[in-house]
């Protein structure tokens, strides 16, 4: 897993929202390869009206990197 910079991602919370989605979309193919907690996250960050953190999006960004 790589270095992030979590204290600020660029991003306004619709931005995060719109690439969390996105990403979601992406591995949501792949949850039943995943760690229960990673699979559990996934399906939070699914919720399109749920806001998302700088750290939730770099997390997110990791799992699509792994999978």
């Amino acid at each position: 897993m790589g270095y992030h910079d979590l204290s600020d991602s660029g991003m306004d919370g619709t931005a995060r929202r719109k690439e969390a989605s996105r990403i979601v979309d992406i591995i949501q193919d792949f949850t039943e390869q995943m760690t229960p907690s990673e699979r559990k996250f996934v399906e939070q960050m699914g919720d399109d009206f749920a806001p998302v953190s700088t750290k939730q999006l770099f997390w997110l960004r990791d799992i699509k990197d792994k999978y």
